[in-house]
Order: C-alpha cells, then structure tokens, then sequence
C-alpha cells in the first residue's frame, strides 16, 4: 500500500485510536487525529490537505460538515459514523464511502481499495484548476457570424445580434422595435 498522508476526525478518543491500529494495520502509517470541529478546522487553515480523511459525521462540538466551511478542502473523505441519517449529505462531498460502527477490517480494506482506485484512474484537473480554466479570458469567441441571404453572404457582428430563434412551425411574435430578421436555414 502507499504511503498517503491520513487524517482522522472523530471525538471519541478510544474509537480514534482504533481506527488509527486498523489503518496502521493495512499499512498506512501517516495519520493524524483530530478531536472537534474547532481543532479540525484549526489544523485545515494551518496544514495541506491530506489525500485522505476519516470523518465521524456528529463530533462533541457539531457535525463534521462545519469543518468545510471556509475551507478548501478537496481530500478523499470516508465517513466513519454510528448513524446512516446523513448518508446523502455525506456523499454530496468528496466521500469515497460511509462505514458504519462498528467498522470490520474488510470493510476498511475495501474503503480504502476504493480509495487507491479513484486516486489512480483520477484525472489531474480537480476543483480548482477547474475554476481557473473557466475564469480565464483566454478564451476566444466568435464577433461576427457568416449568413447566407439568398444568393449573397452577409458576415453580420455579434453586437448587432439580439436574439437567435429556432425555427419551428410554430409561429413566433417578435415585438415591432425588431428591424431587421435574418432566417438562417440549418
């Protein structure tokens, strides 16, 4: 197994250092423990993201979903928890999978297969390189467009376009302040 850098988030300390003994177990050694949404959340504004996160969902000071807000966190998560209630909010974040307590090692070990196989088949691009591909002006568009009138070719600017209707049979009513209408037959 490789090495990954691994945080656990849960607030009972006994079941944390189980979990940590499992982990160890299968061979990931790089773990952390974190105990509350206030240190978890301290511990994400100071340190990168680990490429994996165990997550109790109900910690002593509130559900573990807080920790994400305010921060960029784009770790791997399996949610490790006694209650199925939150399943679907759970998934809607960048979960791997939802163990229930008591956890078995099969099912550890199959939660973190899933883990190296998403990791491996993942593509480079993630959230943010994402963002910054569309918040570029990098890209170019189209200012005019070519239209066939008849037998002649009028390049027509983009500004001097309103609207673009698709014809239908339906009959379409344009308001009397449209001048000119070019029907472009596709």
């Amino acid at each position: 197994m490789k090495d990954y850098s691994t945080v656990i988030i849960e607030d009972e300390k006994p079941a944390a250092r189980l979990l940590m003994r499992k982990l160890n177990d299968l061979g990931l050694d790089h773990v952390e423990m974190l105990h509350s949404v206030a240190q978890a959340r301290k511990w994400f504004s100071e340190n990168a993201c680990p490429d994996l996160i165990f997550l109790d969902i109900q910690l002593s000071d509130g559900l573990s979903f807080e920790i994400f807000d305010g921060n960029d966190i784009d770790s791997s998560i399996i949610f490790t928890t006694a209650y199925d209630e939150f399943a679907l909010k759970a998934f809607k974040m960048n979960s791997i999978d939802y163990l229930l307590k008591p956890i078995s090692q099969d099912e550890l070990s199959f939660a973190i297969d899933k883990f190296e196989r998403l990791r491996d088949d993942r593509q480079e691009l993630n959230l943010k390189q994402i963002k910054e591909i569309f918040n570029n002006n990098h890209t170019n568009f189209k200012n005019r467009f070519t239209v066939k009138i008849g037998q002649n070719i009028k390049l027509i600017n983009i500004e001097d376009i309103e609207c673009f209707i698709l014809k239908t049979k339906e009959r379409i009513f344009l308001p009397r302040t449209v001048t000119n209408i070019y029907w472009i037959t596709v």
